[in-house]
């Protein structure tokens, strides 16, 4: 090294990230979409640009937002005009039940209560008027042939006097399938506020409820739990409805999670969940991976979701709101509000992830549209361009898969304007202790190349970043430039319990000849985030474990393997196949016997 370079020189060869090295990114054929301009379609191969990157990054101190529960990940993080920030996260999804009303117990600890030997109560008191109760409730992996009692009475000073009156309401809930929520509510009106019991009896032999060991901090409610007549520490699964709902089995698994920061992101408002799922519309199973542009007066929020129970075929959706917290309204194919519809479809495939984990960046008049493009072929990143007008979608031009993602995440972009040009970062070798963020780069924005790859200072087992951008996707260097992503300790144990973090990064461009390039290295291993899990574990979910069986006509003789979910997330798998039962397949098409699958 030359011993006349400056101090400052010598920190930015010290300070470099070494370029990724050459390589051929062969794109296939990837759906039909529109050629850009020039002509190009992304099919053909694509070399990796070899020269020395005309910026330096250096990953400086980063901080926890989120300590794992379960997860807050792929932050889209929009700094404003004031240095206030806001930022949107996947967030773990909830039941459609829970969303009517307040929740009076946790899932932690719970344990199920036979209520055919069990009369399960709860006395409570509400405030205001509500629409009536759901009940969580086991049947011990037997669907359709069970049924129990639900009965509200209003509180007269006991249990026992109270349950001398007339029930406000009654029902005996029949062919009950297991962990559903079942619900007793007015069909008209709302039951007028005041103290009450509820009553869960007369249960058949593989009827039950859940019941924790302690209701949740709730002093307003009074809430006291009883089992046989006898008061108990600990409460029945219930929500109280405080709306109208319909009767209601189903889950989501993802929702999109919003916060606020005036202090550059190290202390938030409190956590509000912004955006849902619509029951009964295409995106009802999940909104996941949210990305946020301001167009105007509106914060449109671009998210995947999917109507495959199996997490696979996701399309790109779009909802607008005048506030970043909502509420806000879908795009529905034709303008805004009701049923949401897709704004990029995917089309292949029915066995590959889809479309999905936007993108956004306004440039002039025009709307750069960045998503995942996961098909048969390869895992790319794709490219769409529209106006910015009312009705934007409509005017989207679909320019396709334009660069093999590589063993990549999703990649947020933005335009830089000292040197007029569109970075993407992304997490690469995701969940592995060679983590790390890749680089891109774009003159038009359409057509990018692979520049950049950095490992040191950042945490190991990182995944879905998320990079801080002005409202319309722009940065300066003058900026302050921080990435949000989530990480863990890779323990198996540990799937989607995943820590947050923000962490400052310093971008700066250079010139003249750089010399000594320092090697990407490897990223900081951090632990003892996750707390002593408890030695229960409760089944709170059942699947195949393969998502996807490709067979040929008349295929007989293959045992689906089924696993079973506790409620940290652990995989358990199900050794007596002929204790599960399958429905809601056609059985034109294939029928199971023990747990063999037949194809028809």
């Amino acid at each position: 090294m030359n011993k006349k370079e400056t101090d400052n020189e010598m920190k930015r060869k010290h300070l470099y990230w070494a370029a990724c090295a050459a390589a051929v990114l062969t794109l296939a054929a990837c759906g039909g979409k529109e050629q850009p301009a020039d002509g190009k379609d992304g099919k053909e191969e694509q070399e990796q640009s070899d020269k020395p990157a005309e910026y330096t990054i250096t990953a400086e101190e980063g901080w926890d937002i989120y300590v794992a529960g379960t997860y807050r990940y792929g932050p889209s993080i929009i700094i404003n005009d004031d240095g206030s920030i806001d930022a949107w996260f996947a967030a773990a999804g909830a039941s459609y039940a829970e969303d009517c009303g307040k929740r009076f117990a946790s899932t932690e600890n719970h344990s199920p209560l036979f209520l055919a030997n069990t009369a399960v109560g709860l006395a409570f008191t509400s405030k205001e008027p509500f629409s009536g109760l759901q009940a969580c409730c086991p049947t011990w992996s037997t669907n359709g042939t069970e049924a129990m009692t639900m009965a509200l009475y209003r509180w007269d000073g006991s249990y026992e006097k109270s349950l001398q009156g007339e029930p406000v309401l009654r029902r005996r809930v029949t062919e009950m399938q297991d962990n559903a929520w079942n619900m007793l509510a007015k069909e008209d009106g709302k039951i007028p506020a005041g103290r009450y019991l509820l009553l869960l009896n007369e249960g058949t032999s593989k009827a039950g409820v859940w019941f924790a060991p302690h209701a949740l901090d709730l002093p307003e409610y009074e809430l006291l739990g009883y089992q046989n007549g006898s008061p108990v520490e600990g409460v029945p699964e219930v929500i109280l409805l405080l709306e109208k709902a319909e009767d209601i089995n189903g889950s989501y698994w993802d929702q999109v999670s919003y916060q606020h920061s005036t202090d550059g992101g190290r202390t938030w408002t409190p956590e509000e969940m912004v955006l849902k799922p619509t029951h009964g519309s295409r995106d009802e199973l999940s909104c996941c991976d949210p990305g946020a542009i301001k167009i105007g007066d509106y914060y449109y929020l671009g998210y995947t979701s999917t109507e495959h129970t199996g997490g696979l075929e996701n399309h790109l959706y779009m909802a607008r709101g005048k506030s970043p917290r909502g509420p806000g309204e879908n795009w529905n194919g034709e303008g805004w509000g009701g049923d949401p519809k897709p704004i990029i479809y995917y089309n292949e495939d029915e066995t590959k992830y889809g479309a999905g984990e936007p993108s956004f960046v306004v440039l002039e008049d025009k709307l750069y549209i960045y998503y995942t493009w996961c098909c048969h072929h390869n895992n790319y990143l794709g490219v769409a361009v529209a106006d910015t007008s009312e009705n934007w979608p409509l005017s989207i031009k679909d320019y396709g898969p334009q660069l093999t993602k590589d063993g990549s995440d999703s990649y947020d972009v933005f335009y830089l304007e000292d040197n007029n040009k569109f970075y993407g970062f992304a997490a690469t070798e995701r969940f592995s202790e060679s983590s790390g963020i890749r680089v891109i780069e774009s003159m038009d924005g359409i057509h990018f190349e692979a520049v950049d790859y950095v490992k040191q200072g950042f945490y190991q087992f990182l995944h879905n970043d998320g990079i801080a951008k002005r409202p319309d996707g722009h940065s300066r260097l003058k900026d302050r430039h921080f990435i949000g992503y989530a990480f863990s300790d890779g323990a198996s144990g540990n799937w989607g319990k995943w820590p947050t973090c923000f962490q400052e990064i310093i971008f700066e461009l250079y010139s003249g000849e750089i010399e000594d390039l320092e090697n990407v290295g490897q990223g900081d291993y951090f632990s003892d985030y996750y707390p002593e899990l408890g030695e229960e574990r409760r089944p709170i979910a059942i699947s195949a474990a393969n998502r996807v069986y490709n067979c040929m006509e008349h295929y007989t003789g293959e045992v689906v393997s089924v696993i079973w979910f506790d409620q940290y997330l652990g995989v358990h798998s199900i050794e007596d196949i002929k204790n599960v039962r399958f429905y809601g397949y056609d059985s034109s098409i294939v029928g199971f016997d023990d747990g063999v699958m037949n194809i028809k």
